[in-house]
């Protein structure tokens, strides 16, 4: 049952990059490998900063 769940979480972390989301887990692991000792944004912060990013030029629509 616990390897069934760690691919789940696994294929759903695939399809949210394939999708350009962002990963929290992924980049909680990535600043405590590569920056240790400094400070992360907590979810919402990480989440607010990637929604400016991909929406700063204004809506990605042809109507």
């Amino acid at each position: 049952m616990a390897e069934f769940q760690a691919m789940i979480r696994r294929v759903a972390a695939l399809c949210r990059r394939v999708c350009g989301m962002p990963d929290y887990a992924h980049y909680l692991a990535h600043c405590a490998e590569a920056h240790p000792g400094c400070a992360v944004k907590s979810e919402r912060e990480f989440f607010e900063e990637y929604l400016t990013r991909r929406y700063e030029g204004g809506p990605t629509r042809c109507c």
